[in-house]
């Protein structure tokens, strides 16, 4: 084929940071990183956020001459009213017919398929970015993940080898004889190539003397977050490191609990809420060491910004997390909702320092092979190809 292929990448919006995760992010990584000889994209987004991080993006998108558009306003007091003006603004105001429709999420994916007659498209794409899909929903996840996707997506990604096996393992999939492919999720390197070691601007901005050490986190304020097991874990800490101040990057519901939590630990002075935070690039730099409290991933991209970033890692051992780092290897990994572990992990990284730098290198090396987004968006492009080919 000797012209692009036109690809409709549906995703839930570009709030990357507020309230949006890693999965927006790589959605508009990946369109940015298309070879537009091979695949020409348009970004649409169910919801439109108007706020910051999105004014952010939609000026990022505009300036690299990204075709992008809107569906409807999210209305977070009325979640269900949201979702069907998203799908009636869809139906309604596309400028574009894709050949391809590509989804990234529970939502996107009903939304591909009733978009695929209306639009004209020939092929339906989905990639899966998490382990569990609709945990809030189970029998939604399996009314659709196991017995609609298999049937009408003509390709389903997952990002991780286990969430692979997850799509793998359905009835319907087994029966149709349905394979998943793996593509990993990805980062922009470049973005971080000029932040290493740039400690002191967010001590300063914090009224931290230069001396703090930082621990970090960044991601949405949410149970799946496990941050309670993070704050119980700085308390064990402080007694025997009382430079230690941690720095959350994110918003979300779960702030208030948390808030109360330190205040019942006493950790005020020590813990500082940075809201949400479009340049995620400008803010590793000033963490020593980044760390991961969740209970359930997908394939973190905040992890391989971190490892962009020259941080070491304390993890939980979590699918997901564990394909990107191993365990004494490129990070350190502990058991979920178990503060005395987590601490212990992070105690090392001070006790270890020329180890742990050692792992970080390991990890940066290991990362800029498997997860750069040039890699993705060729794989991508290649899978596009592949579908259609004329058939033989």
């Amino acid at each position: 084929m000797n012209r692009p292929l036109h690809v409709l990448e549906l995703t839930a919006g570009v709030a990357i940071g507020d309230p949006l995760g890693g999965a927006a992010r790589f959605v508009v990584e990946l369109v940015r990183a298309f070879d537009r000889e091979k695949v020409v994209a348009h970004l649409a987004s169910i919801w439109s956020y108007q706020n910051a991080a999105e004014a952010h993006w939609q000026t990022v998108l505009q300036a690299e001459g990204i075709s992008h558009s809107f569906a409807a306003l999210w209305e977070p007091t009325q979640p269900l009213a949201s979702c069907v003006r998203g799908l009636r603004g869809l139906w309604r105001s596309l400028p574009f017919r894709p050949e391809i429709i590509h989804s990234h999420g529970e939502f996107t994916d009903i939304a591909a398929l009733l978009l695929k007659r209306p639009l004209g498209a020939h092929h339906l794409v989905r990639t899966r970015h998490s382990i569990v899909e609709w945990p809030k929903r189970p029998a939604l996840g399996r009314l659709f993940g196991h017995w609609l996707h298999p049937f009408f997506f003509d390709a389903e990604v997952a990002v991780s080898q286990q969430a692979s096996a997850a799509l793998e393992r359905r009835w319907l999939a087994r029966r149709l004889h349905r394979r998943s492919e793996t593509f990993y999720n990805a980062i922009d390197f470049t973005r971080f190539a000029a932040g290493q070691g740039a400690r002191q601007p967010l001590r300063k901005q914090l009224g931290l003397p230069a001396t703090a050490r930082i621990l970090g986190t960044v991601g949405t304020l949410v149970k799946l977050k496990g941050y309670d097991t993070l704050l119980l874990a700085l308390a064990e800490l402080l007694p025997n490191h009382p430079d230690l101040h941690l720095v959350l990057v994110g918003e979300g519901p779960e702030r208030p609990g948390l808030a109360a939590l330190c205040a019942e630990l006493g950790l005020q002075p020590h813990v500082h809420f940075l809201g949400a935070q479009p340049h995620i690039e400008t803010i590793l730099p000033g963490f020593d060491l980044f760390v991961s409290s969740s209970l359930v991933e997908g394939l973190p991209t905040v992890l391989l910004e971190s490892i962009a970033a020259g941080l070491p890692i304390v993890a939980t051992d979590i699918a997901g997390t564990n394909e990107i780092l191993q365990h004494g290897v490129t990070g350190r990994l502990v058991p979920t909702q178990n503060p005395q572990a987590l601490a212990a992990a992070i105690a090392q990284v001070w006790a270890a320092p020329a180890e742990t730098q050692a792992m970080a290198q390991r990890a940066a090396a290991s990362a800029r092979e498997r997860f750069a987004i040039e890699q993705s968006a060729a794989q991508y492009t290649r899978l596009f190809q592949h579908l259609t080919l004329p058939d033989p």
